[in-house]
């Protein structure tokens, strides 16, 4: 399948994003952190990536791991959004309080549960951490995590740019100006730089530049080139919302098919 296959609406409306989110994203090793951003026991890094709400936190014993950001009491986000630390993982809508390693500590009495404490802990997901970088996978198999090449590198900063418009649409400019190494499906090695693209829903998406070079200082420079790949999405996302097709050929048509061909590999789940 090329790229030109690709209708309008694989970018506008959720249909094809549900089945990205059940045979692609969940499928395989997603980029999630850089170690850096969570040093410390407590530290915790929250993002909604590829339709599955998701955190790591770093355990008391040193080990990052990954959980469904879903309470087990009423399915309602245990953390916010967004890098932060914790003293204990407490969801607000009711109190119920999680262990660094998801197991319940403690429900309030008037929430209490049905079955006892011990027997309730958040739903895990596979993380790994290599190089300085912690990746994660909600369906376990059996391949490895990818490798950057950033085992010597030292993690500085992580700059985030909100763009409206669907994932594919974020990556699609950025294969075409070249300067950066494809790490499919969401991921983009440049020199000292990871872009990260983390699809929210079908018509959002976040970038984050995990920087491990220089001060982490957001130069003029640096602006500049977020806006213009933000602009650059944005008007590619209006251009296939219009109608206009993808290249038939080239990256960006070798990229639609990658997708097209993981999302034809089976049938998603409910």
């Amino acid at each position: 399948m090329t790229g030109a296959i690709f209708p309008p609406e694989a970018y506008s409306a959720g249909e094809q994003f549900q089945r990205e989110k059940q045979m692609l994203f969940a499928r395989r090793w997603l980029l999630f952190a850089a170690s850096g951003q969570m040093p410390a026991a407590g530290d915790c890094v929250a993002h909604g990536i590829g339709g599955w709400p998701l955190f790591a936190v770093r355990g008391t014993d040193g080990i990052a791991r990954a959980f469904h950001n879903v309470c087990r009491h009423q399915s309602m986000p245990v953390v916010d959004q967004g890098p932060g630390h914790f003293e204990a993982l407490r969801c607000r809508y009711h109190g119920w309080t999680y262990g660094f390693d998801g197991r319940l500590a403690e429900a309030p009495p008037r929430h209490a549960p049905d079955r006892p404490v011990a027997e309730i802990a958040l739903t895990p997901a596979e993380l790994a951490e290599l190089d300085g970088l912690c990746f994660v996978r909600v369906e376990p198999a059996a391949a490895a995590p990818p490798e950057f090449g950033f085992a010597d590198r030292q993690f500085v900063a992580a700059l985030t740019t909100e763009i409206d418009a669907n994932w594919k649409a974020v990556v699609e400019p950025l294969l075409e100006i070249g300067g950066w190494h494809f790490a499919f499906p969401l991921a983009l090695v440049g020199d000292g730089v990871i872009r990260q693209i983390v699809p929210r829903t079908f018509s959002r998406t976040r970038i984050i530049d995990l920087i491990f070079t220089g001060d982490g200082t957001a130069n003029e420079a640096g602006r500049r080139e977020r806006a213009a790949d933000k602009s650059a999405a944005e008007a590619c996302q209006a251009r296939r919302a219009a109608g206009e097709p993808p290249p038939a050929t080239g990256s960006v048509a070798d990229f639609l098919a990658a997708v097209a061909a993981s999302c034809a590999a089976g049938t998603p789940q409910a």
